[in-house]
């Protein structure tokens, strides 16, 4: 057999899980985006129950981590090859556990590896802390252009993290059959690289739940505005003020509208996370600089629920 690989965008939603599964069930090697952990294999042979793998890790989504472990686990016993492949995360863990262990910067910068991955830790932190001071007191333009370089620092976050990957992914692909490469939405750098060094493959890409997405909105996937802004700085497009700006503008009325905890599909509801996505999109998108202004000065220190009623009265009575 070929050699068939499949990079799957997705993130970490129950509603994803299906297709996931149907995906990983029809491949031979499974690459996870994830930093190895010495006990995955012990979970994946139930030697650990999942629960207990749960709690040493502490993973934000719970509920779709129960799932999708119960997954591999499965498909572990059929013969899968289940690989963990984030070096940048792993590169980022052994930093934290060297501070817990009471060394210091000057220990994690004796080694090249480490050292780099700090530095950009190190400058995308410092742009979130400043992005949080500037939005307690300053004015609307200064807050979006805090926006901007925070999202420049992680745009060189996630090329540099894409690279690591894509190198290391290149080193642990099979000779033959099908290999199926988990990918966060935004780690498209990860794809065209891969893609330029693995020239003469065919490699499909997927995203999770794109049916239903280009079903409402006609395309394959629908980035909310922070991640098409941090998208932009990854591949260095041109300049582009106007355009940066009110991505960056909408991207604040985004994150404060946005469902954060984890929702569980119904049969009403099967996609629950990404239609409430796609209506959040569609909602700021007909936000312009100034709508932005006013309205963030409305819901900064508002509920979720409340920020999300603002937002639509406003977007109603400008269209009306």
């Amino acid at each position: 057999m070929e050699q068939q690989i499949t990079i799957v965008f997705s993130y970490h939603r129950v509603e994803t899980l299906p297709i996931l599964e149907k995906i990983m069930r029809q491949s031979d090697v499974i690459i996870l985006e994830e930093a190895p952990n010495l006990l995955f294999e012990k979970m994946l042979k139930g030697e650990i129950s999942i629960e207990d793998y749960l709690i040493e890790e502490m993973f934000d989504f719970p509920n779709f981590s129960f799932r999708f472990f119960r997954i591999l686990q499965s498909l572990f016993k059929e013969g899968k090859k289940i690989l963990q492949i984030e070096p940048y995360m792993e590169r980022l863990l052994y930093i934290h556990n060297m501070f817990l262990e009471g060394r210091t910067p000057k220990d994690v910068e004796l080694n090249p590896e480490l050292k780099e991955v700090y530095a950009i830790e190190k400058k995308a932190s410092k742009a979130l802390i400043d992005f949080y001071e500037i939005s307690i007191n300053s004015n609307f333009q200064e807050v979006v252009e805090a926006v901007k370089v925070f999202a420049k620092a992680d745009a060189e976050r996630f090329r540099f993290r894409d690279i690591l990957r894509a190198e290391a992914v290149l080193k642990s692909l099979p000779d033959k059959g099908r290999v199926f490469i988990e990918a966060g939405a935004i780690h498209q750098y990860f794809k065209k690289y891969l893609c330029e060094k693995l020239k003469n493959l065919n490699i499909s890409t997927v995203f999770t739940l794109e049916e239903i997405v280009k079903n409402i909105t006609g395309k394959r996937w629908i980035f909310p505005p922070g991640d098409l802004l941090t998208i932009r700085y990854i591949y260095g497009v041109k300049e582009n003020e106007e355009l940066e700006n009110i991505l960056s503008a909408r991207a604040l009325i985004y994150i404060m509208i946005i469902e954060k905890e984890e929702m569980i599909p119904t049969e009403e509801n099967k996609a629950p996370h990404i239609l409430d996505e796609i209506k959040a999109v569609q909602l700021v998108n007909r936000l312009d600089f100034q709508d932005c202004d006013k309205l963030y000065r409305q819901i900064r220190f508002t509920n979720r629920k409340k920020a999300l009623s603002i937002v639509k009265k406003f977007v109603s009575e400008k269209c009306s």
